[in-house]
């Protein structure tokens, strides 16, 4: 009887590592392409195929081929992409929200005469309400309707009974506006706020 050469990993045979590398050469191009089009990341579409392999070469005495290798690795593949995918969207989320109430509590302004704090909400509020009273009168309107009230543009349109072009130049006026008249950070604060 023959002895089968073991390998160091996992006692990994000779047979062994000729089907993984039979697989690999076979389906790594595949895989990244598949990876890419999925993360839109090639370095991380590459680190998501080399992973797969990693997973393969661990088990690779207990794989059993039967010619559905292919559909074992993109399964794998793509698990791990919808996982990735479904982790940064998470991270995303927390990171706005956190954005968000940070941004809050940073913008606490003392009044020293009467110790009283308001919220950086509240005095958005405030100078957006001073600001739009200077805008035109349909400018008013359509920033409001937007903003204040989160119409869609043909909302807007049909309520004004104008254009969606009439009522995007009048909310790009009011921008335009609350741009110049509004502090910075304010500004981006709002942006933060009220952009969906």
């Amino acid at each position: 009887m023959k002895n089968k050469r073991k390998y160091p990993y996992k006692n990994t045979s000779e047979k062994d590592l000729m089907s993984f590398e039979q697989l690999f050469r076979l389906f790594y191009p595949r895989l990244k392409n598949y990876a890419f089009s999925l993360l839109q990341n090639e370095n991380e579409a590459e680190d998501m195929v080399q992973d797969v392999f990693f997973q393969l070469w661990q088990n690779m005495a207990d794989f059993d081929d039967e010619g559905n290798g292919g559909s074992y690795l993109f399964t794998l593949l793509k698990n791990r992409c919808l996982n990735s995918l479904k982790h940064k969207v998470v991270e995303e989320k927390y990171a706005v929200r956190f954005a968000k109430n940070e941004t809050e509590e940073l913008y606490h302004i003392s009044f020293a005469e009467t110790n009283e704090f308001i919220s950086m909400e509240e005095r958005l509020m405030f100078e957006l309400e001073m600001i739009i009273k200077e805008m035109p009168e349909k400018c008013q309107t359509a920033f409001r309707l937007k903003w204040f009230e989160g119409k869609k543009i043909r909302e807007i349109a049909k309520i004004m009974d104008i254009s969606t072009t009439m009522v995007d130049k009048h909310l790009a006026k009011g921008l335009q506006i609350a741009r110049k008249n509004m502090d910075p950070d304010l500004y981006i604060f709002f942006l933060v706020r009220f952009q969906k």
